[in-house]
């Protein structure tokens, strides 16, 4: 008997080890520093501590931190921010952080026990580390048996119930029901409640101000430093409330265009993909495509993507346009019953009617 038990032992540490992982660190304590660079200006409970607190600079450039502590038989209350009979409330932090057992003692090296998170788990212990690994599928861990059996051969116990335990550390100190700036994306917030994190998303075209604890629009956010802040958004996707699909000028320039995707719930999209016909052509918007840069008429400056040339004016093919740095830098004249033609860079007897300079 002793030999089928001894092999059965290592048959579930061969297997065990086969499929454990370390057990994962739990998230650290946030500092008075990252919790005040949340909520400026706010007054919160120093972590691990049930009497004092710090009222955080009202300003991200400012240090001017402010600390007090209860007098003895009270304890601050972060919800009131006030002190009060400790007998009238629940410090968060006392007895929050349970006294860690160390089950892998030197007594249970090599020793198999259970996961009292998971009832089809269990831990193997290995040079003072919990390993933690599962039984095959329909299977249970019989911490008496010290081996996985069949769910109908043991009964697991009702799993423990520890509400603080989920509790979010940066909650913990922050007063209940606030909101407050996400640390890496501007378009977001964050909100406690009840010791739970949650993170939600501004309305499009906004962002959260950090200052003003609120949603604002993206042109006037002030976002928290760590945070990118949103570019502005792109509208060429709609005209007039109707909603534009495919490509479109960019307004802005002769040669580039925006993709407006087709969106799954039919509104305009918003972050279309930029393009730019190659140089010498321009974006047409009757035949959707890149063209010749003289066959296309555009009220843009046409001396982009050009140097030191002359270039045809739009509305008017006896003026022409001389450019520097990809821009207009002056504008002029061909003679009386002269034209001026961009290709031969000068005014000829010609009549010349490029699209690009048609009335």
């Amino acid at each position: 008997m002793l030999k089928v038990e001894l092999l059965c032992v290592l048959s579930l540490a061969l297997f065990g080890l086969g499929y454990a992982k370390t057990v994962s660190k739990e998230t650290p304590t946030p500092t008075v520093e990252e919790l005040c660079s949340l909520l400026p200006g706010a007054t919160i409970l120093r972590p691990n501590t049930c009497t004092n607190w710090v009222r955080c600079p009202a300003t991200p450039e400012s240090d001017e931190y402010e600390e007090g502590s209860c007098v003895n038989g009270l304890y601050f209350n972060k919800d009131m921010g006030s002190c009060v009979y400790k007998d009238e409330m629940e410090c968060p932090y006392e007895n929050n952080t349970p006294v860690k057992v160390e089950r892998c003692n030197a007594k249970n090296e090599g020793s198999f026990l259970a996961d009292e998170e998971n009832c089809s788990g269990y831990v193997y212990c290995k040079a003072g580390e919990e390993i933690k690994a599962n039984c095959p599928t329909h299977m249970v861990f019989d911490p008496k048996k010290t081996e996985c059996v069949y769910a109908s051969q043991y009964t697991c116990p009702e799993p423990k119930k520890d509400k603080k335990a989920k509790q979010n550390p940066i909650c913990l100190s922050l007063p209940n029901d606030v909101y407050f700036a996400d640390k890496q994306d501007c378009t977001k917030y964050s909100h406690c409640l009840n010791g739970s994190l949650s993170t939600q998303a501004c309305n499009d075209e906004q962002a959260w101000d950090y200052l003003k604890g609120l949603c604002v629009p993206v042109s006037e956010v002030v976002c928290m430093p760590s945070a990118k802040k949103p570019e502005p958004e792109v509208r060429v996707c709609s005209h007039n409330g109707t909603v534009v699909v495919g490509p479109v000028s960019d307004g802005a320039t002769c040669s580039g265009y925006y993709f407006c995707k087709k969106t799954a719930d039919g509104s305009r999209d918003r972050k279309p993909e930029h393009f730019s016909c190659t140089n010498g052509q321009f974006f047409d918007t009757d035949t959707l495509s890149c063209r010749d840069r003289l066959n296309v008429k555009c009220t843009y400056d046409r001396c982009e993507a050009t140097e030191n040339k002359y270039v045809n004016v739009a509305g008017n093919c006896k003026a022409y346009a001389m450019c520097a740095d990809g821009k207009t830098a002056e504008t002029g004249f061909c003679p009386s019953d002269y034209f001026f033609d961009e290709r031969s860079q000068g005014c000829t007897r010609r009549v010349v009617s490029y699209a690009a300079c048609s009335a």
